[in-house]
């Protein structure tokens, strides 16, 4: 694990249950004339939502609100928002949502002020941000993505049929605010796929091969704490004790990986994302066991950790069987959790097997895995999932 490294963490981090309720305080510090809150209509319709608009009301904050967000944001959208930004010049964003409402702000937010299409500034595009971003405030109404404290907008290319990122400097949040009360709406099927997709970010991040002892701190206390408190919230969704502990673990979680970086899992999801419109969390958490019975060879130490993190005893084990066992115990709270087996069960078949793979194979994290991944490698992982 590297000693020498760099560690970036820019973004204010406020949490409490009811601290959305203080929005207005916030916008303030901003000396924000004009605000555009960004969200998805299911979100919109909650009375946590509504509360806290009422609120920004009742302080004269003057504010739009966007509501047509989609999972999986495609470029379309994204070119769209920032054509109406641009054109009414608003000087706050405010992202409530999960990791698509937070990603499409982050790019509209880095339009407002550069030239462009995002499609010129994902993955293998010709540009790169050369102005701030405006001024972006995200609440996170889930527990996984992390969106609320990366630099990077993870976007639809829909010419390619690929999920691709937007990652700079200039795109990280200036405030994320953890509120549990947002978060208490969640159907367990996003608690469950939201919370694994934070779980994946954890271990990617704990055993990729560009951690370091900095970001493995972050990493390792989200594994601790995602394995304590996800089937708590599973089973008692309105325990908010454990809602904040998952929306801090996730944001820790995404710190790790903003800094570690990412692998595999990440690698095949997004591809598989991009092709078959699979949702990111149960995308990777279907994935997440299947890669790990591989890469444990690639760090038997860290895996053997992770084993005895998610409560194996692993006193009389071998490193090697240890790590091995972290994977069954992933596919058992996979199970528990209500977390689908196979990718079949999100419209994956066979004859998009080769798309797939072109695209893992281009994923610009994939060096960090901790085993070298070839094009035999993710057919059988996907054969293996399916």
């Amino acid at each position: 694990m590297k000693s020498e490294f760099e560690f970036n963490s820019p973004v204010k981090i406020v949490s409490g249950a009811g601290e959305c309720r203080n929005i207005g305080k916030w916008v303030k510090s901003f000396g924000a004339k004009k605000v555009l809150i960004i969200s998805g209509r299911s979100v919109s319709k909650s009375e946590y939502f509504k509360s806290m608009t009422e609120k920004m009301k009742d302080e004269n904050t003057e504010f739009d609100i966007f509501t047509d967000t989609v999972p999986e944001p495609p470029m379309e959208i994204v070119d769209e928002l920032a054509d109406m930004v641009r054109e009414k010049d608003y000087d706050l964003v405010i992202a409530v949502g999960g990791g698509s409402p937070m990603d499409t702000a982050k790019a509209v937010c880095m339009l407002k002020n550069n030239e462009g299409k995002i499609k010129d500034y994902l993955f293998g595009g010709d540009k790169t941000p050369k102005n701030p971003s405006v001024s972006l405030i995200c609440i996170p109404t889930t527990a996984g993505s992390g969106s609320e404290v990366s630099c990077a907008s993870v976007i639809e290319d829909t010419t390619a049929n690929i999920k691709l990122s937007c990652t700079h400097p200039n795109l990280y949040p200036k405030l994320a605010i953890l509120d549990p009360l947002i978060q208490l709406d969640m159907p367990k099927s996003v608690t469950a796929g939201t919370g694994m997709d934070a779980m994946t970010h954890a271990i990617e991040s704990y055993t990729s091969k560009n951690a370091s002892i900095m970001s493995a701190m972050y990493s390792r206390r989200a594994i601790e704490l995602i394995a304590e408190h996800l089937p708590i919230v599973i089973n008692d969704p309105n325990n908010i004790d454990s809602r904040m502990h998952m929306a801090i673990a996730s944001t820790m979680a995404a710190v790790a990986f903003a800094n570690g970086g990412l692998g595999a899992v990440h690698g095949i999801s997004q591809a598989t994302g991009g092709i078959a419109h699979t949702p990111h969390g149960i995308t990777n958490a279907i994935l997440l066991p299947k890669v790990m019975k591989y890469n444990c060879m690639g760090n038997t130490e860290k895996f053997a950790d992770i084993a005895k993190i998610l409560g194996a005893d692993t006193d009389n084990m071998t490193t090697k069987e240890a790590a091995e066992e972290a994977a069954v115990l992933i596919a058992k709270m996979n199970a528990e959790i209500g977390i689908p087996d196979k990718l079949s069960s999100l419209g994956v078949t066979e004859d998009m097997f080769d798309e797939i793979v072109e695209g893992t194979l281009g994923y610009r994290l994939l060096w960090m895995n901790p085993i070298e991944v070839k094009d035999e490698l993710v057919y059988k992982i996907l054969e293996e999932s399916l």
